[in-house]
């Protein structure tokens, strides 16, 4: 007997686990909102999505990259006369600053002076023959017209006697006498030129002479100028090799200098970029920022596009650019080597819009119509922004376009703007006037709402 009830709950038992499963699949089915688990034929699908209000305007992108700061002018000062260092500045030690024009390094300079003032006797003492060459031209020029007068009286007392020999009145002697007179005036008259123009032959290598001599002069007044390195603009010392005592030669390296007030960034724009920046006009002049951060603590400054890279780096597959940095009074300089970041505003856009990144899908964007349906506008894209993008096409100011990055995005999908609201206008923020209602004027009831289950939309996210 015990066996047979042991039996018969055996067969019993899973029948009624069974029994209750049926029971409670009935009741989720019929709770279910939609009768058999799946949606009616024909029910639509609602797409949720956000969307940002469209607004035509000018705009523009801002590029951003990273650059370091370069030294705008540096320097080597090299040893042109080689000596003896007898002085140094005091400042003349790595990282100070110093004026320009101030002393730095200073040689002995006995030797140059003493060649200084040899090249200058000599110098005096051509100079001196020049004047006596020149003296002695002026005597021999006068000498010449002298003896072209002689030779000219000469010359007509010979006439006269030829005129008088015809009549005896002189005889042939005196007219040979007077020939005679004639060829010695020509003699002194040939060489009183000769003369002449050794002593301005003479006075050309005098004035030659002066002239080497003056080159010598200039010569050993540069060699002593050069005995004293001085700054030639106001600078940081970046390497120092001279001491008190210290022989240095020539074209040795004594100081290295970087300029102190005037430095400039130099960062890298990828070709892309480059030209696009290029095709909306000079880049020269073109403003940019520059933030530098020391530690936490971020410090802007402004600069200027001065000058353009030759070459397009090929390693790096982009295109050097240097700005001047505009320093503020009182603000600290970057120094070279300093890490900074570089903004740089790209052309302007007028009548273009700006939109989220995920607005895109190829070259269209999804406008929601006041039917609550996609509507694809084609656009074209002219610049992207920081996860945002700068479009031109068909879009107009007040368009609700979808942000949202929809699977099955298409013409004529019905959705639903989710999200924040829209910025009110001012009109939205004026509150109306206020109305009276009519005694007679029914109320209207708010719709009830229908069971969950007899709904013919459904939402899908």
């Amino acid at each position: 007997m015990t066996r047979a009830l042991r039996i018969g709950a055996q067969a019993v038992l899973p029948a009624l686990v069974l029994f209750g499963a049926f029971l409670a699949t009935e009741r989720l089915v019929s709770t279910s909102p939609y009768q058999g688990g799946l949606p009616p034929q024909g029910e639509e699908t609602v797409y949720p999505v956000t969307a940002s209000d469209a607004a035509v305007d000018t705009n523009r992108a801002t590029l951003r990259a990273f650059g370091t700061i370069v030294a705008a002018e540096s320097a080597e000062l090299r040893v042109a006369s080689p000596g003896e260092v007898v002085d140094v500045h005091d400042r003349l030690k790595v990282g100070e600053t110093v004026e320009k024009g101030a002393a730095l390094v200073t040689i002995d300079p006995f030797a140059y002076e003493g060649a200084l003032r040899e090249a200058r006797a000599q110098l005096a003492e051509a100079v001196a023959g020049r004047e006596e060459a020149a003296a002695r031209i002026a005597m021999e020029t006068s000498a010449l017209e002298r003896a072209e007068e002689q030779l000219e009286l000469a010359t007509r007392d010979l006439s006269r006697a030829r005129q008088l020999v015809s009549s005896g009145n002189i005889t042939e002697k005196g007219v040979d006498d007077r020939r005679l007179l004639v060829s010695q005036a020509n003699q002194t008259l040939d060489q009183r030129r000769y003369t002449l123009k050794a002593e301005e032959a003479r006075l050309d290598q005098q004035i030659a002479a002066v002239e080497r001599l003056e080159s010598a002069v200039e010569s050993a007044e540069r060699a002593l100028r050069d005995t004293v390195l001085t700054a030639p603009f106001t600078a940081i010392i970046r390497d120092e090799s001279a001491a008190i005592g210290q022989l240095l030669g020539a074209n040795d390296v004594a100081v290295s200098l970087i300029g102190a007030d005037a430095v400039d960034v130099r960062f890298v724009l990828s070709d892309q970029r480059y030209g696009r920046l290029l095709a909306g006009g000079s880049l020269i002049g073109a403003p940019v920022s520059v933030t530098w951060r020391i530690g936490d603590i971020p410090l802007d400054y402004e600069a200027h596009i001065t000058r353009v890279g030759a070459d397009i780096a090929s390693d790096t597959g982009g295109v050097d650019v240097f700005a001047r940095l505009v320093t503020p009074e009182g603000r600290p300089v970057p120094r070279p080597g300093a890490f900074v970041e570089v903004t740089v505003p790209g052309p302007v856009h007028p009548g273009s819009v700006r939109l989220p990144a995920t607005a895109l899908y190829g070259d269209v964007v999804y406008v929601i119509t006041e039917a609550a349906r996609l509507k694809a506008v084609p656009v074209r894209l002219l610049a992207l922004d920081d996860g945002e993008v700068i479009l031109s096409g068909a879009v107009e100011t007040g368009d609700a376009v979808v942000t949202t990055r929809l699977a099955e995005v298409g013409e004529g999908i019905k959705v639903r703007r989710v999200g924040p609201p829209p910025s009110p206008s001012l009109a939205d923020l004026t509150p109306p006037p206020p109305t009276s209602l009519s005694p007679a004027a029914p109320v209207e009831e708010a719709p009830q709402r229908r069971p969950r289950r007899q709904e013919t939309t459904r939402e899908r996210s």
